[in-house]
This record gives structure tokens, C-alpha cells and sequence, in this order.
């Protein structure tokens, strides 16, 4: 009987672990206009919470509470609520946090890419290992100037990483992207649900190589799957003759 009920306690105690292994923690400052305050962020499957001491700023948000996640690097989060801050004219609360201690890895950026409701915005790509469909290296266009990197194309993501500027990475999956459009050979543009004052979040990205006429169809049919009257054999590299018959026209 004793050796019964260790053997169930071990079962019991090992299933759990999974779950336990999802709960995240971490000393936070939470930054203010004025002021910042500090407390603990704990991130689950099923929520995120902030505890501390100013019970003013104390929150716990389900996923479907949160307009956007933003993993701004493994050192800062940023959350985007539904709460209106009346002195702003009902602007939406956000809330921004630097970890003190610990940082976001790319486990916690799979986790939130799982249960967030909305696009997510993460600097910090999930792990994967399939290797890309293409991949060439680029400088991302800012306002003024940009940074370097590498823009690689899979089959369900779109994946931009700078260790020039490590915070501009960006990992998108094809439902993230509201717009994809080619205005010039050495051009690849993405329109993106990241919000942005003013409207969405673009990303403009100077090929520093040619990628083949195949990535940017390859890309299209991800991104508008719609348009292809869900002809699955289209959206497959090497079908650029089929779809330049089905698209209409290189976006500008």
C-alpha cells in the first residue's frame, strides 16, 4: 500500500511539472510618465499579473484583456490594455515594464504567441529549427537611416533578425502581416497589425541581394491565401507562372 501511494505521488508530482514549468516570474520596474514603481510580473498560459505594493497599478489581465503584447527586447514588455485614461482624451492604457532581473526567452515568446487573442509583437523569435525557404541580408529602412540584418522567408513565418539593433527583430507569422507588397526589385515591404501612432506598424527592407521572382509569390500566397480560391498546390515554390495568373498586380 505504501509503495502504491509513492508511486501515485511520483505519477501525480511529474504531470505537474509541466504545467509549473509555465509560470513565469519575474522583479519588474513598471515606468511611469513621472515616476516608475516596482513589483513582480508573472506570466502564465492563462494570465498576466502585476503585483505590488501602489495597489493603483497592481493589474491582472486575462489574453483577451490585451490589445498587444510587445516583447520590446529580452529586457522590456509591453502591454497595450483596453483601459481608458481619461486625462489623455480615452487614449488606451499602456503599461511598460523593464525586467530587473531574468529576461524573456524565446520559450516565453512561444508561449505568449500561443495564448495571445491579438498579433503579437515580439523581438524574440520563438525556437524553431526547419531551415528557411530563403533567406537573404538586408537593411531595414527607418525614418532616418536603418539597421542591418537578416530576412528569412519559412513556411509559416516571417522572421527579421539585426544584431546591429537587436530590439528591431521581429518574428511574424502570415496572419500577422495585413499587407505584403513589392514596389522595386531590391524592395520587400510588410505592413504589419503593430500599432503604431498614426496607424499600423510598416517595415521596409532593402535587399542587399536579389531574392529569386519565386519569394515574393511564395510570400504573396501566405499572406492572401484567400485569392487562390484555396489551391494549396499555388502556393508552393516554383509555381510563379500559375500565380502571376491568379494575383492581381504587384501591390504599391
Amino acid at each position: 500500500m505504501c509503495r502504491l501511494s509513492l508511486i501515485l505521488f511520483a505519477i501525480i508530482f511529474f504531470a505537474a511539472q509541466p504545467a509549473a514549468a509555465q509560470t513565469y516570474e519575474f522583479f519588474v520596474e513598471h515606468e511611469h510618465t513621472l515616476r516608475s514603481c516596482r513589483g513582480k510580473l508573472v506570466i502564465t498560459p492563462e494570465k498576466i499579473e502585476y503585483q505590488t505594493e501602489h495597489k493603483d497599478h497592481a493589474r491582472v489581465w486575462r489574453y483577451d484583456e490585451l490589445q498587444q503584447i510587445k516583447v520590446e527586447s529580452p529586457k522590456k514588455l509591453e502591454l497595450v490594455t483596453y483601459e481608458d485614461q481619461k486625462w489623455r482624451m480615452g487614449l488606451d492604457r499602456v503599461f511598460k515594464f523593464k525586467l530587473l532581473e531574468g529576461e524573456i526567452t524565446a520559450e516565453i515568446s512561444a508561449l505568449l504567441l500561443e495564448r495571445a487573442t491579438r498579433p503579437l509583437v515580439t523581438s524574440v523569435a520563438p525556437a524553431h529549427d526547419d531551415a528557411p525557404t530563403f533567406e537573404t541580408p538586408v537593411k531595414h529602412l527607418h525614418r532616418f537611416g536603418g539597421c542591418i540584418g537578416t530576412l528569412r522567408i519559412y513556411p509559416d513565418h516571417v522572421v527579421y533578425e539585426s544584431k546591429d539593433m537587436p530590439s528591431d527583430s521581429r518574428y511574424w507569422r502570415y496572419g500577422e502581416i495585413q499587407n505584403f507588397s513589392q514596389s522595386e526589385r531590391f524592395r520587400f515591404e510588410l505592413v504589419t497589425f503593430e500599432d503604431k501612432f498614426g496607424g499600423l506598424k510598416a517595415y521596409n527592407f532593402q535587399l542587399r541581394e536579389a531574392l529569386p521572382a519565386t519569394a515574393y509569390d511564395y510570400v504573396w500566397a501566405r499572406v492572401y491565401p484567400s485569392k487562390l480560391r484555396r489551391n494549396e498546390r499555388l502556393a508552393k515554390p516554383g509555381n510563379l507562372p500559375a500565380l502571376l495568373s491568379k494575383r492581381p498586380g504587384t501591390e504599391q
